[in-house]
């Protein structure tokens, strides 16, 4: 990396029914910017995905490569190899403009669909952050493919340290988080930008990014069921960036409300039910607010174990059914739970880590 210019990274992260990848590289990204400031280092961020979570993009400080999702190649007539190599050059585009001296993927050490195998990389250094995924798929080829090309894993925790053996360097952080202290409204600010009245229980229903129309009615089945069994509580159905759902009618039971991020508004909800996702769960600990977990099945994320996890640690109840004796139990958890603490930072954690990473080897290269 010349002196005379900013440390360049692109960071890649592909989704499809959920904005989980995309979230957490915003996270990175957001704490490169936190982190290379604070340590005097002028940096340029890139961004290629497939997400459609538009929302979650909008405002951030790096520019963004949108590459064609799977759903949305299929609407325009591609065959899935037709968008696999509209993918594989757009990327390999990006890298030769560029230039990047790191890159760094998330989960998939070469994307979930190879496409960054045979992508030219030139100097780059390469990074992979990853969260827990399940031990039976640990040696599947999407994640084992092209690891060994990396000079670094971040492993976050989930919710603690989780047992993973990788060939390669592997540094732990703690979980990896969107939203930050900083930015956190107070109960009273997030009600009233919400629209929420400011006395009462108030309890979200989520469907994590919302690309899962199973998902999104199973949220809403949950929220009129909540409402049902506590027609006293304001409930309250976060709609995803990805949802395709009509016009948000503030009069509605239970509301429906669309925001992205959601994160700064936690602070306004006593509880909450949402799918036991990585960024949704550590999101709503690390807010302190009491949640039912449930699992959504997913090829590469054990949402089941997850739940079990923050259950034994105190931080959330794991559901496992949808009666109403069910949910009545969670809710009436929720009413006495003690807030969940969690520990966070792990953002912060990884973009030093990605930022020694580059920064030795311009020094070594100065010498």
């Amino acid at each position: 990396m010349a002196a005379s210019r900013a440390l360049r990274a692109l960071l890649v992260a592909n989704d499809g029914f959920s904005a989980g990848h995309v979230a957490r590289t915003v996270a990175v990204a957001r704490a490169l910017t936190r982190r290379s400031r604070a340590r005097g280092i002028s940096v340029q961020l890139l961004l290629a995905t497939t997400s459609e979570a538009h929302p979650l993009l909008d405002d951030e400080s790096f520019a963004v490569v949108r590459l064609p999702a799977p759903v949305a190649a299929r609407r325009a007539g591609f065959a899935d190899a037709e968008r696999r190599r509209l993918v594989r050059g757009a990327l390999a585009g990006a890298c030769e403009a560029f230039g990047p001296d790191l890159v760094v993927a998330d989960t998939f050490p070469s994307g979930p669909h190879g496409e960054l195998a045979g992508v030219g990389l030139g100097h780059a250094k390469r990074a992979l952050v990853r969260r827990s995924v399940p031990v039976a798929r640990a040696e599947d080829d999407v994640l084992a493919a092209g690891l060994r090309d990396h000079d670094v894993a971040i492993v976050t925790d989930d919710p603690g340290p989780i047992d993973v053996s990788l060939p390669i360097r592997t540094v732990r952080v703690p979980p990896i988080t969107l939203g930050e202290a900083a930015d956190a409204l107070s109960r009273d600010e997030a009600r009233t930008a919400l629209g929420l009245p400011a006395e009462g229980r108030a309890v979200l229903v989520a469907a994590g990014g919302g690309g899962d129309a199973e998902a999104a009615a199973r949220a809403t089945a949950l929220a009129e069921a909540a409402l049902r069994l506590a027609p006293d509580l304001v409930v309250v159905r976060a709609v995803g960036p990805l949802e395709r759902a009509g016009k948000v009618d503030a009069g509605q039971r239970p509301l429906h409300v669309r925001v992205a991020p959601l994160q700064p508004l936690l602070a306004a909800f006593d509880g909450a039910f949402s799918p036991a996702g990585y960024n949704t769960a550590h999101e709503l600990a690390k807010a302190g607010v009491p949640a039912a977990l449930f699992a959504q099945p997913r090829s590469f994320d054990d949402q089941a174990a997850r739940a079990s996890r923050f259950a034994e640690r105190g931080l959330a109840f794991a559901l496992d059914r949808f009666e109403d004796a069910a949910l009545s139990a969670a809710l009436e958890w929720m009413a006495t739970a003690p807030r969940p603490s969690l520990e966070a930072g792990g953002a912060d954690r990884a973009a030093d880590v990605l930022l020694d990473l580059v920064m030795r080897k311009a020094e070594g290269g100065a010498r």
